[in-house]
């Protein structure tokens, strides 16, 4: 079997990058709220699960400990948020889900402090999460600000672009001898 394609990283940012994507496009403006099928986005979110999941369990049998918990905690995110209630993340309310996407985003902040200094992921999973991380801000402090537009359409954004760049990593994870900037290869330990 190709080691690049059954890579934990390939399938996990593959993945990841589905599921940012169909999460944000309401978000940036994109698509209406009311535009998303319900049905469709809790089947893209228990499919990014499990795809999650199974990235994560990959990548600590293979003893990468920083995609293990990146991946695990984004598939419990995902199942939780669609599978978590009759209502979700959202049935709290907003500032409920406010505070709880200010948790999640310092655990990002220091998985970004991690990874800086890490530096066998590469640059583009640094950019990723940092992405990542000011678009849960900016989604965070919306919740405070009263449902500020502007502030879920920077979020939307941010999240859209780290979308693009989980693409652009699991892409560079399948096809390694291409040298992409940004991405590790698998004799770095990326």
């Amino acid at each position: 079997m190709n080691s690049n394609i059954a890579s934990p990283k390939a399938l996990g940012f593959g993945v990841l990058a589905v599921a940012l994507w169909m999460f944000y496009l309401a978000h940036a403006g994109l698509i209406h709220p009311m535009g998303i099928n319900p049905g469709t986005m809790q089947m893209a979110m228990t499919l990014a699960a499990l795809g999650l999941l199974i990235a994560g369990i990959m990548a600590f049998l293979r003893r990468e400990g920083w995609l293990a918990f990146f991946f695990l905690l984004w598939a419990g995110l995902a199942w939780g948020s669609t599978h978590g209630g009759h209502g979700g993340m959202h049935e709290g309310g907003m500032l409920f889900t406010a505070w709880f996407t200010i948790a999640l985003t310092l655990v990002n902040l220091y998985l970004w402090f991690a990874v800086m200094k890490d530096k066998k992921q590469g640059g583009a999973v640094s950019l990723m999460v940092l992405l990542l991380w000011l678009s849960l801000l900016a989604l965070g402090l919306q919740g405070f600000f009263g449902g500020a537009a502007v502030l879920e359409r920077i979020g939307g954004i941010l999240g859209l672009i780290s979308a693009l760049v989980a693409f652009y990593i699991s892409a560079g994870s399948v096809t390694p001898d291409m040298n992409l900037p940004g991405i590790a290869n698998n004799e770095n330990g990326g």
